[in-house]
């Protein structure tokens, strides 16, 4: 038997000693079968009979034969705390590696090591004869917009940020803005940590100030942890921080769009509306009038640029014009580099 047959029948084994109950009238064959097939392994019901069968001889299991269909349990008091994994369990445990790395404190993700290793063990050896195994080659989240490499994080800042904001103590940062030619020092109370697409950003507010600020995680050159208590107002939520708008580089502000839009963009928006109480109406030709409430920022401006073909502001005035003047913008530099 091959090695990696043998590995794919140890934790078929394993998942089915941990599916066994500790007490009559037991666990059917028939049952035990159909829960094995939900966890990824595809065996038939004579198999999981015969593997019990084994089992029996070796682990303390009892077959409660006094009537049919005959149920399996383990023995009175003995029944083994298993330390294995099920193969969802392994599969939970991969995407939270992959997606928590930045937003979980490394000291609190170190106790799971073993389990991410485990996990990922048990997952490669059965790619093979599990097809639940190859479930995260064949799911994926992508970004809307253009896909940008990530940018590279210290490991050592990121884990004194994450120190801060997890015991709440301030932090002495050395940071570079892109609108600076030098670091510059700021005393931080870390607020929270968001991950948008490809940049995590740290949300602290500067003292002796209280209004949070954003912050790119690849732009500090140093941290080091205070021992002053970070000052965290009461007032701060984080849901109700993004909920106005703040990660989409806005300043709160709430505006009500019309447009003109046509073409595919009006499916896209009846799929995937802008607002809770954006309206679609139709006009002349096949455009459609829209109206929404959306907040004003970078964010909405660097859409609306990307769907001027299909879209035409009509208010707010200062949202139409300010769109206008990047356009011609636009139009002089690529006339100018014909």
């Amino acid at each position: 038997m091959s090695s990696a047959k043998s590995a794919q029948t140890i934790s078929r084994l394993w998942e089915l000693l941990q599916l066994l109950p500790a007490r009559p009238p037991g666990a059917e064959a028939r049952q035990l079968t159909a829960q094995l097939h939900d966890r990824g392994y595809a065996v038939t019901k004579r198999t999981v009979e015969r593997d019990l069968q084994m089992l029996s001889g070796i682990f303390p299991l009892q077959c409660n034969d006094k009537g049919t269909p005959y149920g399996w349990y383990w023995m009175q008091n003995t029944a083994l705390d298993l330390p294995g994994i099920s193969l969802m369990d392994a599969l939970s445990l991969q995407l939270v590696e992959q997606s928590l790395r930045f937003v979980v404190p490394s000291s609190m993700l170190q106790p799971l090591t073993s389990r991410f290793m485990q996990a990922h063990n048990k997952l490669r050896a059965l790619q093979e004869d599990a097809p639940g195994a190859a479930w995260l080659d064949k799911v994926a989240v992508v970004e809307p917009g253009m896909a940008l490499l990530p940018p590279a994080v210290d490991a050592v800042l990121l884990e004194s940020i994450q120190d801060a904001l997890l015991r709440d103590k301030q932090l002495d940062a050395l940071y570079m803005s892109p609108h600076h030619n030098a670091p510059k020092s700021y005393r931080l109370n870390p607020l929270a940590l968001v991950q948008r697409g490809a940049v995590s950003y740290l949300i602290a507010s500067c003292v002796p100030y209280h209004d949070p600020l954003r912050f790119v995680l690849h732009r500090f050159k140093s941290a080091t942890l205070c021992d002053e208590e970070a000052i965290r107002p009461a007032d701060f939520k984080l849901q109700d921080y993004l909920a106005s708008g703040a990660m989409q580089f806005s300043e709160g502000e709430q505006i009500k769009l019309e447009a003109q839009v046509r073409g595919d963009l009006v499916t896209l928006l009846q799929e995937t509306p802008l607002s809770h109480d954006m309206t679609l109406q139709p006009c002349q030709g096949e455009s459609y009038r829209l109206t929404a409430t959306v907040s004003s920022g970078i964010q909405l401006d660097l859409w609306l640029m990307m769907q001027s073909s299909s879209l035409t502001v009509i208010a707010p005035a200062s949202l139409r014009e300010r769109l206008i003047k990047r356009l011609n913008k636009a139009m002089q530099q690529y006339q100018s580099t014909v």
